[in-house]
């Protein structure tokens, strides 16, 4: 942004070069010339190539320690300097000497600031410029008022702007014929009159002062009023300039507060406690005390006036006695209140909190005399800020220190390498709470904690992070064979319990570096559930590597490409391929199963068990499953454009989708949008969904086949059964899992179950599809047991939906 100086007839470019000033400084500078190209600089061969990079730059305010050499090395250019000073005449008779236009001490006012500049800005241009005040000063929202004559004591107003005018309440007639002292408050007169007699003996270039002026109704206007010359570089020059802020409200809400303050201190001298006066010595000496010492300290006022019995600092519990010292010395000579919470020892031994509220008190001279305050019981409301203080850092299951008070506990901790933890993964545990109960499961947890607990010793710490987790806190471990020893230790206290359970867990180890404590917990956390992913296989103590570190970070990279994926739908990062399903009895193509691809930027391929997992856990499943879904559907709009009415398109729905309640609106508006038909429609589900919610999800199963969709059971056979409950499900067909195709290959015609899956599901009504069928033999036998249709290699691959086309029209025409 540049300044502007209102001319007649143009309007002229001024640049402010700024040297040497720093800190809040520039900030007052910035926000006084915010409508002016501002450059700020350090050096004086900085300003040099400034000024000669920005031909712009006509004013420069110089701090005074940077002037003497460079004003005169700004004299070679169109220039004018501002040399802003201390309180001290001297640099600024010095300053003008040296070349300055004019100078202007600290502190100044921004509007000064503003205006010094804005003249300056005027007298560059000449007397063609004549800068109209009117445009670039007078509509400030400040009174301003220009003063000239043949010295101070004859000035007479040649300008005032209507602000002015109208914080005086008078007119400029009126302000030109009355004399400024009797206008002035008597209370006031005085104190500028100083002042004012200095600026006249040019002691002083200008002074600042709080005053109240009278008003024609007699009323009173507090202002903030500065006095300046108006050319500091032209001292024979008597041209005055008058700044006026009204202020009137400001004192007001100054001495509300100061009453405020007054009633809120009458009112605590009335309540329950002790009142003191003491002087601040080693001792705390008592010289006054009020009657409710008895009640709160056991002793009589009398036992603690001039340390008779006892002194108050006895009283102190020594724990707190060198806080309470440190925090008075701090704020003895300010007028900040004391305000503390510590503990005194009573007369019967007892100890109790107490709230020290006081301040130091001063005489006429300013020399500081005693202490005066109250001190009141505090001991109900400690106790209960430490029991929820407990609460607030503990598991209330387990009463073990909480994952809140670990993370404060470790980034306390000063020195976190060499140092590990040990974490317990109990997620499976959780399982049980669906034959058991949730309160079977969380009382094994609690039994587990307890278990671990005798474990647990001042190298050894033991914590709840999770509902189904705990970490161990170790301390300095002699060596990696030690935190071995003792993570086998652990899980055989967990084994004690969970073994005839029939559930597994997991061990996951660290050792402490200087990464983030949130980094380290999450490092944690994986290598636990590897150490639970890994049970099966008897590794009991999972240890956090390299491996792991990629793993993590591999998935990090795959859930934020998702979210950016999800964030730009056109994305050709994810794509669906459509593997065919073929009707044994009509051998032609009923329908296509809807298969996921994502190609990252970064990883390549990935496969779809591993991006769905991670899409479920982030939360991105949902927004993920509705873009499947809409390209699902695209293609089925495609293949009955071409006129393959009965072909469906069968779609992989995950329990996170279907349970969100969004689920069936969005899925009928993409249905609606893509303008296909419900009958061509599958949703396929694996036997998970039914875990929890059976009834909630089978009702949906009722909806969505009454909107004419067909629901089928993937994988069949291989997750939680739902064999016992199958004849109540709202399905229309298994899909049975490649696990029981493969064994086809291996086992004898008669050892094989899966006719016995096929006769039971046409017995309940159900369509039967086998997944995975890649030999010919494969297909002879489920072509002989009356399967319904089959999927895999054996007849097609999942394909492109240009190939699929292709695919369909060969086949379903021929």
């Amino acid at each position: 942004m540049a300044m502007y100086v209102v001319c007649r007839s143009v309007m002229v470019q001024v640049g402010v070069l700024v040297v040497g000033v720093s800190g809040e400084e520039t900030t007052t500078i910035e926000k006084s010339l915010n409508t002016a190209e501002i450059w700020f600089v350090s050096t004086e061969a900085e300003a040099v190539a400034c000024v000669q990079a920005h031909p712009s730059i006509r004013i420069a305010l110089l701090d005074f320690s940077s002037s003497v050499s460079l004003l005169q090395t700004l004299s070679h250019y169109p220039i004018h300097s501002i040399v802003l000073t201390s309180d001290n005449t001297m640099e600024e008779r010095k300053a003008l000497a040296l070349g300055a236009s004019d100078c202007l001490q600290r502190p100044y006012s921004p509007e000064l600031l503003r205006i010094r500049v804005g003249l300056l800005a005027d007298s560059l241009m000449g007397e063609e410029g004549n800068v109209l005040f009117d445009s670039l000063l007078w509509q400030a929202p400040i009174g301003i008022a220009v003063y000239s004559g043949p010295d101070v004591a004859h000035m007479e107003m040649v300008k005032a702007n209507a602000i002015l005018l109208d914080i005086m309440g008078r007119t400029k007639e009126e302000l030109m014929t009355i004399d400024w002292k009797l206008l002035t408050h008597p209370e006031d007169l005085e104190k500028e009159l100083v002042k004012y007699t200095q600026f006249s003996n040019h002691e002083i270039s200008g002074y600042e002062i709080e005053k109240r002026f009278i008003k024609p109704d007699g009323s009173l206007v507090w202002v903030n009023m500065t006095v300046s010359r108006l050319y500091v570089n032209q001292p024979e020059a008597e041209d005055y300039l008058g700044i006026i802020k009204d202020i009137t409200e400001q004192k007001e809400l100054e001495a509300s507060l100061r009453e405020r303050e007054r009633i809120i201190h009458s009112y605590f001298s009335q309540l329950p406690g002790m009142a003191y006066r003491c002087a601040f010595d080693e001792h705390w000496t008592m010289q006054f005390v009020s009657s409710g010492c008895k009640e709160l300290t056991g002793y009589l006022p009398e036992e603690l006036v001039g340390n008779k019995v006892i002194s108050f600092n006895e009283m102190i519990a020594p724990i707190h006695r060198d806080n309470v010292r440190e925090e008075w010395a701090s704020i003895i000579n300010g007028e900040t209140p004391f305000i503390q919470e510590y503990e005194i020892i009573t007369k019967d031994g007892d100890k109790r909190w107490v709230f020290d509220t006081g301040r130091g008190i001063q005489d006429d001279q300013g020399a500081f005399v005693a202490i005066e305050g109250m001190l009141f019981d505090i001991s109900e409301r400690k106790r209960q800020e430490l029991v929820l203080n407990y609460y607030h850092n503990h598991d209330e299951w387990t009463d073990l220190p909480n994952r809140r008070f670990l993370v404060s506990f470790l980034e306390e901790e000063q020195k976190k390498r060499g140092n590990a933890l040990l974490a317990v993964n109990l997620t499976a545990v959780h399982a049980l709470s669906v034959a058991h109960g949730f309160l079977y499961s969380r009382n094994l947890v609690k039994q587990v904690a307890m278990k671990l607990q005798a474990l647990s010793d001042s190298e050894h710490v033991l914590f709840s992070s999770y509902e189904y987790q705990m970490i161990f806190f170790i301390k300095a471990p002699v060596d990696f064979a030690a935190l071995l020893s003792f993570g086998m230790m652990v899980s055989k206290k967990v084994a004690s319990l969970l073994r005839e359970e029939r559930v597994g867990w997991g061990i996951g180890l660290i050792e402490l570096s200087d990464v983030p404590v949130e980094e380290s917990l999450t490092n944690l956390l994986i290598a636990s559930e590897q150490g639970l992913s890994d049970f099966d296989a008897g590794h009991e103590v999972c240890v956090f590597d390299e491996a792991m570190q990629q793993a993590m970070r591999r998935r990090t990279t795959i859930e934020r490409e998702l979210a950016e994926l999800i964030k730009n739908p056109v994305s050709s990062s994810l794509s669906l391929q459509f593997q065919p399903i073929w009707d044994v009895k009509t051998q032609t193509i009923s329908g296509f199963e809807a298969l996921s691809r994502m190609k990252s930027p970064s990883l390549g391929s990935v496969s779809p068990t591993e991006f769905i997992e991670i899409a479920e856990k982030a939360k991105l499943i949902v927004p993920l499953g509705k873009m499947i879904i809409d390209k699902a559907l695209k293609f089925l709009s495609l293949i009955e454009k071409e006129g393959f009415s009965n072909v469906g398109v069968s779609i992989n729905i995950s329990a996170i989708q279907l349970m969100n309640k969004d689920f069936l609106p969005s899925l009928m508006k993409a249905v609606e949008h893509n303008r296909v038909d419900t009958e061509n429609i599958t949703l396929e589900v694996t036997e998970s969904v039914f875990i929890s919610k059976f009834q909630d999800v089978n009702d949906l199963f009722f909806l969505l086949q009454q909107l004419g969709m067909s629901i089928a059971i993937d994988d069949f056979g291989t997750g939680y059964s739902t064999l016992s409950r199958e004849r109540e499900l709202n399905v229309n067909c298994l899909k049975i899992d490649k696990a029981f195709i493969d064994k086809l290959e291996v086992l004898q015609e008669k050892e094989a179950i899966t006719a016995e899956i096929i006769s039971l599901a046409h017995k309940l009504g159900h369509t039967v599809i086998a997944e995975g069928v890649e030999f010919e033999n494969q297909y002879n036998y489920l072509k002989k047991y009356r399967c319904d249709k089959i999927q895999g290699f054996l007849f097609s691959k999942p394909l492109d939906i240009s190939d699929a086309l292709v695919l369909l029209k060969q086949t379903n025409r021929t």
